[in-house]
């Protein structure tokens, strides 16, 4: 049987179980929870507003310029905006998960260039110095990054394996004097990296697991100082483009054995640990703007008049307005639970952060569209902000682990413990007297799991929720049922078969997105009353309808053939298209030749040669 050190609520929903009291009561606002940190927030926020009054933080211009001006990095400096994460006894705000997460979604809403500077200052490089760094390296580094005296950058990426930390491709080796190590290699897009006078890294070293030489990353601290450091240029980008990536270059840069961060070879646990925080402040943002670009479509939409009215007033205007705020009510809901389970530290929250990162992301880019296509031609040039808008929002499906492999991480993570409950039944059944226990149990198990009883929510609810906690109780048994029917049907071939896992992976994102949705909306009725929360329950009602429709169509895809002969259909026209390096159809109009587009390539030598 699968354990874990620490109790996961989405986890329980691949095996049909309900562990309500990860979920209620839903927690309490930080106000109320940490008063003085709360006051601190509103503090640094009041600053940052007072920043874009002044016109001292100018979006457009820094777009335009491609940069973030030296003056605006020095106001957030004093402001504390570069002290968020680091501990008071090194200078810093040291501020909670909840408390970083309500800033950076403030700074995130009004900048996403911005957002980039502090959550990679923040949230990745000083992060990681925060986590892992020793007495004497924190002492070292964490006061000047409090100061805004230098940035910290967090240089993962590589051109050849993206930022797949276990298999990137820069090494490290001994130096011949045996007191540091020797890196070579090129990390890519690399935010604050032309600027920053404090990095980690990482690179391959050479250990010895089981008597056997293999390489395992390791995390370094370099500086630009550090002989062999140069900085390869900068890019150019689709969005955010006042935030600043550079691709950074090492040849056999010396770095000193008291800058390993961590141990050596273990850099993936630091990697991994890094990410993860990063993945709530990133949620938090992609609320946040959901939020202030509702408040833009709404008064777009009031003040335009087409057709003798304005468009507010036309039913399919409304449908939007409606689902956008019924979707950004459920992302503010699953934030504000991840938040405070981080706080917490009781519970394995990495899937519910992968969760509300794929579900927060698709929605700002939905709703950035949405506004550009309510804006029309105005949507679509400058100087209205609407395109930048959309730019901006581009990269969040991206950052902090593409979204599609999150979907894959929570989907095999999550089937799991099932798996391994059928591979000890599995070995039952070779003698199933001797094991009749076992085999019993597992038989009434699935008994109740088929009808919807094996675990139901034990929290009283007002009874505007309680049809949406049916369908929520019925829809974990159906996920629970469908993860053991497919990994009974594909067996080990699963892990291999994504779209099957991407199906469930998206099953328990709806679940999660609606159980905590319930959770918040009960809470605010416990405190204000049915009649005080009409808007909430009806954002409820709305939001739980819609996911309850799109979880039906994910399971109806995994039932008997028919997921399985769509998915075959794919994969067939997939072979094809790539036999055919393309679309090789004949044009329905008329066959001309056409000009292949460039050849890019993964590596910058190659690229040349294009």
């Amino acid at each position: 049987m699968s354990t874990t050190a620490k109790p996961s609520l989405l986890r329980g929903f691949f095996a049909g179980e309900i562990a309500d009291e990860l979920a209620f009561p839903y927690p309490a606002p930080l106000d109320t929870r940490r008063p003085e940190e709360a006051a601190t927030v509103q503090r640094l926020i009041l600053a940052l507003n007072a920043m874009v009054a002044s016109g001292l933080i100018d979006s457009r211009a820094f777009d335009e310029a491609e940069s973030i001006p030296e003056p605006v990095v020095r106001a957030f400096a004093d402001a504390g905006l570069l002290a968020l994460t680091i501990p008071r006894e090194f200078g810093g705000l040291g501020l909670s998960a909840t408390a970083y997460a309500r800033v950076f979604g403030a700074v995130a809403a009004i900048d996403p260039s911005l957002a980039v500077l502090i959550g990679v200052h923040c949230g990745l490089g000083g992060k990681a110095i925060v986590l892992f760094g020793n007495a004497e390296q924190k002492a070292r580094y964490l006061p000047s990054l409090a100061r805004g005296e230098t940035l910290a950058a967090y240089a993962l990426t590589e051109p050849e394996t993206g930022s797949d930390a276990a298999h990137i491709v820069t090494r490290a080796r001994r130096a011949p004097d045996n007191t540091g190590w020797l890196l070579t290699g090129r990390k890519h897009w690399i935010g604050n990296g032309h600027r920053a006078g404090v990095i980690a890294t990482f690179a391959q070293t050479t250990v010895v697991r089981d008597g056997v030489a293999v390489l395992r990353p390791t995390a370094f601290i370099i500086r630009p100082d550090m002989p062999g450091f140069r900085i390869d240029g900068t890019v150019r980008k689709l969005g955010s483009r006042g935030s600043t990536q550079a691709e950074l270059v090492f040849d056999d840069m010396y770095v000193p054995d008291d800058h390993v961060l961590g141990e050596v070879g273990k850099g993936f646990r630091v990697a991994v640990h890094a990410l993860n925080a990063g993945r709530l402040s990133l949620a938090s943002g992609c609320t946040s703007a959901c939020k202030r670009l509702l408040g833009e479509y709404t008064r777009y939409a009031e003040a335009r008049t087409q057709f003798g009215g304005p468009l507010a007033s036309f039913e399919i205007t409304q449908r939007k307005m409606a689902t956008m705020a019924a979707e950004t009510y459920a992302a503010d809901a699953m934030v504000g639970a991840l938040a405070a389970a981080l706080d917490a530290d009781d519970v394995d929250a990495s899937l519910e952060a992968a969760c509300v990162k794929v579900f927060a992301s698709e929605l700002v880019w939905r709703t950035t569209d949405e506004l550009v296509q309510l804006a029309g031609g105005r949507g679509f040039v400058k100087p209205w902000p609407y395109e930048r808008y959309l730019r901006d929002a581009r990269i969040n499906r991206i950052f902090e682990g593409a979204n599609e492999i999150l979907r894959l991480f929570v989907g095999l993570n999550g089937i799991q413990g099932p798996a391994e409950e059928l591979t000890e039944l599995s070995n039952a059944l070779r003698k199933p007297i001797h094991n009749w226990v076992l085999v019993s149990e597992y038989a009434v198990d699935r008994v109740r799991t088929a009808l919807g009883r094996r675990d139901r929510l034990q929290v009283a609810l007002d009874a505007s929720l309680q049809p949406h906690a049916s369908y929520l109780e019925r829809h974990v048994a159906e996920l629970a049922v469908a993860t053991h029917t497919m990994i009974m049907k594909h067996k080990k071939e699963i892990v291999h078969r994504q779209l099957v896992v991407e199906r469930l992976a998206d099953m328990a994102i709806e679940i999660y997105a609606r159980v905590t949705t319930i959770s918040r909306t009960q809470r605010l009725i416990g405190e204000r009353g049915a009649g005080a929360c009409e808007r909430e329950i009806a954002l409820t009602t709305l939001f739980c309808v819609q996911s309850g429709r799109r979880f039906r169509a994910l399971r109806m895809e995994l039932d008997g053939d028919a997921g399985e002969s769509i998915d075959t259909l794919r994969r067939s026209v997939a072979a094809t298209v790539r036999a055919e390096s393309g679309y090789a159809s004949s044009d329905a109009l008329l066959d001309v030749p056409v000009p292949p587009l460039p050849a890019w390539s993964l590596t910058k030598a190659e690229q040349a040669r294009v």
